[in-house]
């Protein structure tokens, strides 16, 4: 039977040290290893919240910043479209009034001298009968008579056709028979600056819904608070530079006066859009872009790009890329920005 024998080498007091040491370099090395790859993957974190436009700042330093936020909520939004208005001079229409009333008259007396010879013709006629030819004569004469009057009172049936057609023609039916009907309400409101008459020019590339019954109007180019103008029609007249759409609509505003120019703010449609209400406050602006801050985690927050909102009364409205429910920051996202590109800017170095 055979016993197995262990030859282990004889080991010096100096060579036993060096090897322990040889050990605790390596695992010295395993763990700064360890620690370079949890910094590199710190700093990786860092770079792709960077590139995703984020930022984190602790709670400490939000407070002295004075960073404010609210929860979005879910609404409902009526695009609209800006476009100019020309408060209309109204001296035209009362030149075509006055015209009016002149072809008017002289039709009354047309038409008075007309009925005249044509009694006159009847009674001569009448006389004529048991008489010779000195009443023949006269009939003739009568009869003459009632001929030029009759042409005259179609001459001026034709003149007064022709204001008629003059106002339609430039301003259309509704304020043409404004201007043509005696004691119309709505004429009488022009006049006596109780409502205003509005010119409006869209823009090239918008046309006006076909449900769209009134609009917005502002002498101070704010959208807020801004008072109704009713429609009243299609302008015939049209802008010759731009060729785009004209309509009239009128308004209760006794702050305008003739030939202002207002801005106006069109519905484009009847349906409301769905999504989230941006306030200017919480609106920043860098390379000419509109942005805003979201909260995503206690200490984390991303930059979200307002280029798709609709401009709306006071702020921007986002039917995507920010969600309802979403915290937005209402105060202090400049320094958010700022902080932002001082992660950056370390990044970098």
């Amino acid at each position: 039977m055979f016993s197995a024998i262990l030859i282990v080498p004889t080991v010096s007091n100096a060579t036993l040290f060096e090897q322990v040491k040889h050990w605790f370099e390596n695992d010295n090395e395993t763990l700064e290893n360890v620690q370079d790859d949890d910094d590199d993957s710190s700093d990786a974190a860092e770079k792709m919240m960077a590139g995703k436009m984020m930022v984190r700042i602790d709670h400490d330093m939000a407070d002295d910043a004075g960073i404010e936020a609210t929860v979005l909520v879910e609404t409902n939004f009526f695009p609209e479209s800006k476009a100019l208005a020309t408060v209309v001079n109204l001296r035209p229409l009362l030149a075509l009034r006055a015209q009016h009333h002149q072809a008017i008259a002289a039709l009354n007396v047309a038409n008075v001298t007309e009925r005249a010879a044509a009694a006159e013709l009847a009674r001569l006629k009448m006389l004529a009968k048991g008489a010779g030819s000195v009443a023949t004569k006269n009939v003739n004469y009568a009869q003459a008579e009632w001929q030029a009057a009759k042409a005259r009172l179609q001459g001026l049936n034709f003149d007064e056709q022709a204001v008629r057609d003059e106002a339609t023609q430039t301003w259309g039916e509704v304020v043409a028979s404004w201007i043509l009907t005696e004691n119309s309400k709505e004429w009488q409101r022009l006049l006596s600056r109780q409502d205003s008459l509005l010119l409006v020019t869209l823009p090239i590339d918008l046309t006006l819904a076909a449900d769209v019954s009134f609009i917005r109007v502002a002498l101070n180019g704010k959208r807020k608070n801004a008072p109704k103008a009713y429609f009243v029609s299609s302008a015939l007249p049209t802008d010759q530079m731009t060729q785009s759409e004209t309509y009239f609509f009128k308004t209760a505003s006794k702050k305008l006066r003739t030939g202002m120019r207002v801005d106006v703010w069109l519905p484009q449609g009847s349906k409301p859009l769905t999504g989230v209400f941006i306030p200017d406050q919480a609106i920043i602006w860098n390379e000419g872009q509109a942005w805003a801050y979201v909260k995503l985690e206690e200490d984390l927050y991303q930059r979200k790009s307002l280029l798709k909102g609709l401009p709306a009364s006071g702020g921007v409205f986002m039917t995507d890329g920010i969600d309802a429910g979403s915290t937005l920051v209402i105060r202090g996202g400049q320094m958010l920005l700022s902080e932002e590109f001082r992660w950056q800017i370390e990044d970098d170095d």
